[in-house]
């Protein structure tokens, strides 16, 4: 037992001296290894366009709207529907009565069939068909029973208030407005959200290069770390120097921490638009920004601007719905009147077949003709009604100028950063490029014991921020791209 002991103690002592031997002398990472994702998820810029649009839950919730619009567009419809209906029905009546002569006892069954509803010209008709048979032991009757059978048809014109195809439309072409106005609320909301993704995704890419960065000062810093070593070993620098290099070491162990935080935040918010677990998955970058290319001129962003917004779209049918409203609540304040016609046949006989003979035959008619007019007193309803569409009609109109407004100002703001980030994208090269160069030249300095410590880690500073700088200008730039693209209504 105690053999077996003493062998496992001295196994633990071989463990703990390889670890120790990894880290380098006199420079310590606290840094431990987090848990890997059970699952890498590669993540282009179409994917995130195409699982924005299947998966974001706001993008769902905006596409019932239109949906719900068309149901209104059939209750409008309904407006014009024509109904049919049918009656059957029979009466019997049994009473003793002061006078012989006066009907004991009488039935009746009646079977009707009519048709009516209203047409888009405002018109009411109704086409009726009755038709009944009566008897009863009233001595004033020639028969015991017979039939009676009439046709009809009765029409209504309104001649002022709410004359004209337009006027009765005018609930129904709303209600395809509103549709139409509902489909771009829908177009604005994925072309948002997904504009809102693409930008999280380069957020995400230049998080991570943050990361690359941070990594590749810390390497740098631990290098110095071990040349500093070397040299007070050699003699060649006081020992109070490694204190300088652990404590940069310290600060950009910090900073890697740190870029690391920055884009597992990034990488949650992307999943959260996206709707995809927070947990489990690891999203990476595939796609690459775009190189720079100048963008089209202002006058060209501007009109795309105005035919593919969909904010502005929506405000153009609210005008016109709200001019329509207008026009129909100017049409209620007329008097109504009607014209009101009529016309039938009828037939009477003691056999159903006799009395269909008789409707038939035209011997047995009636007809009308009239004018109905109704004049409201006060009309203080449509009168209100009228004033508040004319009022909402202007709204609309200042409304709609407003959204030209914002159009040119954000077109202006999208084409200046996009322009700009071109330029700090070819900036950002040259500072790369001459950080690089400086950080060489003062390496061989430091190693010549021509430059002191805090000068080169200065250099090694501005090269981490120039590399960081230099992926981010071009996320930046894509990040621009796609704003320019919202502005104009499109998708990145």
């Amino acid at each position: 037992m105690a053999h077996r002991i003493k062998l496992f103690l001295f196994l633990a002592v071989i463990i703990v001296f390889v670890l120790i031997a990894r880290v380098p002398p006199g420079c310590f990472s606290d840094t431990l290894p987090s848990a890997l994702p059970s699952h890498t998820l590669p993540l282009t810029v179409d994917d995130v366009i195409r699982l924005t649009i299947e998966k974001n839950t706001g993008i769902e919730a905006e596409g019932y709207n239109p949906k719900i619009s068309e149901a209104d567009i059939l209750v409008n419809k309904g407006e014009f529907d024509p109904s049919l209906n049918l009656g059957l029905d029979e009466t019997y009546d049994r009473q003793k009565q002061s006078l012989d002569i006066n009907s004991t006892a009488e039935g009746q069954i009646d079977y009707n069939v009519s048709l009516s509803g209203k047409a888009v010209t405002g018109t009411l008709y109704e086409l009726k068909w009755q038709n009944y048979r009566y008897n009863g032991n009233s001595p004033f009757l020639n028969l015991y029973s017979y039939y009676s059978s009439g046709l009809s048809l009765t029409l209504t014109q309104p001649l002022l208030k709410g004359f004209g195809v337009d006027i009765q439309l005018t609930n129904l072409n709303v209600a395809k407005n509103t549709l139409q106005m509902k489909k771009h609320a829908y177009g604005a909301a994925v072309v948002a959200k997904v504009s809102e993704a693409v930008k999280d995704y380069w957020d995400l890419v230049s998080a991570r290069k943050n990361i690359e960065a941070a990594a590749t000062a810390l390497t740098l810093a631990q290098q110095t770390c071990d040349e500093v070593n070397a040299r007070i070993k050699a003699g060649m620098a006081a020992p109070v120097d490694i204190y300088s290099a652990e404590a940069e070491t310290a600060v950009r162990e910090e900073a890697v921490l740190e870029a690391e935080k920055n884009a597992k935040n990034a990488e949650n918010t992307l999943k959260g638009i996206m709707n995809i677990e927070l947990t489990g998955t690891r999203l990476e970058t595939v796609s690459r920004p775009p190189d720079p290319a100048l963008p089209l001129p202002l006058e060209s962003i501007v009109q795309q601007a105005y035919q593919s917004r969909q904010d502005y779209q929506q405000a153009l049918l609210n005008k016109k719905n709200k001019e329509l409203l207008a026009s129909y609540y100017k049409n209620q304040l007329l008097p109504d009147l009607n014209a009101v016609a009529s016309y039938g046949q009828s037939g009477l006989n003691g056999q159903y077949h006799s009395t269909i003979d008789d409707l038939t035959s035209g011997n047995y008619f009636s007809w009308k003709f009239g004018l109905v007019l109704n004049v409201p007193i006060f009309n203080w309803k449509n009168r209100g009604n009228l004033m508040k569409a004319d009022f909402e009609a202007r709204q609309a109109d200042a409304a709609l100028r407003e959204i030209k407004k914002t159009i040119e100002l954000e077109a202006t703001g999208a084409y200046n950063n996009l322009t700009y980030a071109i330029k700090k994208i070819k900036a950002a090269g040259k500072s790369l490029l001459a950080a690089e160069k400086l950080l060489e030249a003062e390496q061989g300095k430091f190693r010549a014991g021509l430059s002191t410590l805090n000068d080169l880690l200065k250099f090694q500073r501005d090269y981490a921020a120039a590399v960081y700088d230099e992926a981010k200008s071009r996320a930046d730039y894509a990040k621009s791209l796609v704003e320019l693209n919202r502005v104009q209504g499109l998708l990145p």
